[in-house]
């Protein structure tokens, strides 16, 4: 049997960038009374894509260089409900990467409880738009990418679910 998944502490996700920092509205809740796993979704792979973003694919990367991270794989794992009203926000970090591949990782923080609600990986691809195929990650994307996975190593620790081709 393998062992159970480290998870981070509250402080550890909240050393990592936030996004989506709100309660969980009327609209948000399902059949169970709780946010329903597509707001988790959404909100998850945005924070994710927002970090991409933070860390040098901004809105001009597609564009400018005709370039992108497509996602070619994710998990999902929750660990807490989340009810109407309570506040929750979306950290992510960087568990990993190649010369073509990057491994996100984006956490749901229960504010309420002060604890992590929700864990959900993403495996992106670098591709080049005109040709549609994987490509290394410029060396400057790369750099940034590598200086996040440095500054919070525990985030590869917590991100079991999904691994990245070496």
């Amino acid at each position: 049997m393998s062992p159970a998944p480290l998870l981070p502490t509250a402080d550890q996700v909240r050393s990592l960038p936030s996004h989506f920092d709100q309660a969980v509205a009327p609209d948000a809740i399902d059949e169970n009374g709780h946010m329903n796993i597509s707001v988790y979704f959404r909100e998850g792979s945005w924070a994710a894509w927002l970090r991409l973003g933070e860390l040098g694919m901004g809105e001009d990367y597609i564009p400018a260089r005709g370039l992108s991270f497509f996602t070619v794989e994710h998990s999902i794992r929750y660990l807490g409900e989340l009810r109407l009203g309570e506040p929750y926000a979306v950290h992510t970090g960087i568990a990993g990467r190649t010369s073509k591949a990057v491994h996100a990782v984006s956490f749901v923080l229960d504010r309420t409880h002060d604890r992590v609600a929700c864990v959900m990986e993403v495996i992106y691809v670098h591709v080049s738009m005109e040709t549609r195929r994987a490509c290394d990650i410029p060396d400057d994307i790369a750099s940034a990418l590598d200086t996040e996975i440095a500054a919070h190593p525990w985030v590869a620790e917590a991100a079991n679910r999904l691994s990245l081709r070496r």
